[in-house]
């Protein structure tokens, strides 16, 4: 009896202990793992030249410390200000520069406290096409004159103006918190290390007045701000409304008596320019044009403004007076800062030649028995990711087992390839005496293939992604190769077996 007393504690004991630890170890459960995705713009979307595209996603992570824009693999922008905790929204708008056109790649990292990158959003390729071509203007018809009315003559009642009449009505811009959070700060310039002059409330709504320049931030009407106005961080605000008719404020220094900070730290007499509110960086460069080596950064937090010497032709790169660079002289792109001055007097300056580029190399006219040369294709902006391919058939990406026309089945399909890393790709389609399994299958008729573009050649591919659909009516076998040359410089090939009516050995 005092045996069966003294065990059944014990028991109770040990159950109340395993309880305990498991209790213990879900309390301090793994924290969940980082993510990272762009929300806009979407895959493969197309802008022109000019166009603002819009970049947002969201980074989340115990270890991340702040999040980089990366375009075409260069550090874009970053941001350093949680929205709550471990929770970092991008919002900012990128202008498509004339520099780039064709593809280009977007990518957020999440950075941890030693600046290395704890996370990756899946790149985003976009085009960006040329502007379409300027229509010549067309001569108005001269009119013919007619005489005049008489003076007495009244005009007629539909083109007398009615004073009484209203104006049409602007559509109104509001502003408000998002669902999900109680308030928005309001601050004194659209910068998220400016003071704090009062907060909008959930339920709240205030009239938007104007907004930045990159769209990042928002002015409204707040009585208790300066001047009767503040600013909001455009990726913690919830917008009813159309934003792209708001006029564009460029708030400076030296027009904001308000504003506490140094109006020219740097003592420069204008024409000059200074990064924008809200940016970290900016590269500055050789030339004006990002096939220029990088020179140095101007920077939030060091030299932020300099001297302007001259502009590009397109207008587009400013020539600045930077200490420690060659020459004293580099280029920054004029989206990234603002300009205290009259454009219009900066004279324009002749870009400096790109490295290995002559910069005397005579004139050569070409003659008809010279062909021009064939101009080298730009290098994919997805030669900076790391290499991947995948490629594959549809509908069906079975092929090499199941043959085109086995049992109805059509026999035109498509090749579709996503294959990153790599600077060129090329297809080649070529047949032989079917192998292994496929020793039943004779050697295909290639004359029979359309489109016959990569019968027996190599067909150039598109990078990253692309598709190349065919028809193969005749009976055989056939090989598809893609020969990749790999940014690093090294090669690869992908075979992929095709074929039609014949039935694999067992």
């Amino acid at each position: 009896m005092k045996a069966t007393m003294t065990k059944r504690p014990a028991r109770k004991l040990l159950i109340g202990l395993a309880t305990i630890a498991m209790v213990t170890l879900a309390a301090c459960g793994s924290a969940p793992p980082p993510t990272a995705s762009i929300t806009s713009p979407p895959p493969n979307a197309q802008f022109q030249v000019g166009d603002e595209v819009r970049i947002e996603g969201r980074v989340t992570g115990d270890a991340v410390k702040q999040v980089d824009i990366f375009i075409n693999n260069e550090r874009y922008a970053t941001v350093d200000q949680p929205i709550r905790p471990n929770e970092f929204f991008v919002s900012l708008a990128w202008i498509a520069p004339a520099e780039i056109v064709g593809t280009s790649v977007i990518q957020l990292k999440g950075i941890n406290d030693r600046g290395e990158s704890v996370i990756a959003s899946d790149a985003v390729f976009i085009t960006i096409q040329a502007p379409p071509p300027t229509a010549m203007p067309t001569a108005e018809p001269t009119p013919v004159p007619t005489a005049a009315p008489p003076a007495t003559e009244a005009p007629p009642a539909a083109a007398v103006a009615n004073p009484a009449a209203p104006a049409p009505a602007t559509p109104q811009v509001l502003l408000s918190p998002p669902a999900a959070n109680d308030f928005v700060n309001v601050r004194q310039r659209p910068d998220l290390n400016a003071p704090i002059v009062g907060q909008i409330n959930k339920g709240q709504s205030v009239p938007v007045l104007s907004r930045n320049a990159d769209g990042t931030w928002y002015q409204v009407n707040f009585p208790s701000g300066p001047g009767g106005t503040g600013w909001v961080y455009a990726a913690v605000a919830n917008i009813t409304g159309v934003t792209t008719t708001l006029p564009i404020v460029m708030p400076d220094a030296l027009t904001s008596p308000s504003i506490n900070a140094p109006t020219n730290p740097a003592g420069l007499r204008p024409p000059f320019v200074r990064l924008k509110a809200g940016q970290e960086f900016a590269n500055l460069r050789s030339g004006p044009d990002t096939a220029y080596s990088k020179v140095g950064e101007l920077r939030a937090t060091g030299i932020n403004a300099a001297a302007v010497k001259g502009k590009s032709a397109n207008g587009q790169w400013w020539q600045i007076e930077v200490a420690g660079v060659p020459g004293g002289i580099a280029w920054v792109f004029g989206q990234l800062v603002d300009l205290t001055g009259d454009a219009s007097a900066i004279p324009i300056v002749a870009a400096p030649p790109l490295a290995g580029t002559p910069s005397t190399a005579p004139a050569v006219t070409p003659t008809p028995s010279q062909p021009k040369p064939t101009p080298t294709p730009p290098i994919p902006a997805s030669a900076v990711l790391p290499y991947s391919q995948n490629v594959r058939f549809s509908p069906r990406d079975d092929i090499g087992d199941v043959p085109l026309g086995y049992q109805g089945q059509p026999k035109t399909a498509t090749l579709e390839w996503q294959i990153n890393g790599a600077v060129k790709a090329e297809l080649e389609i070529t047949t032989r005496q079917g192998p292994g399994i496929f020793e039943n299958c004779p050697p295909g008729n290639l004359s029979s293939i359309t489109p016959g573009d990569a019968v027996g050649k190599r067909m150039p591919m598109q990078l990253p992604s692309g598709t190349f659909q065919f028809t193969i009516p005749d009976k055989g076998y056939y090989l598809f190769t893609i020969y990749v040359v790999k940014s690093d410089g090294t090669t690869t090939d992908i075979p992929r077996n095709v074929i039609v009516d014949c039935f694999k050995t067992q």
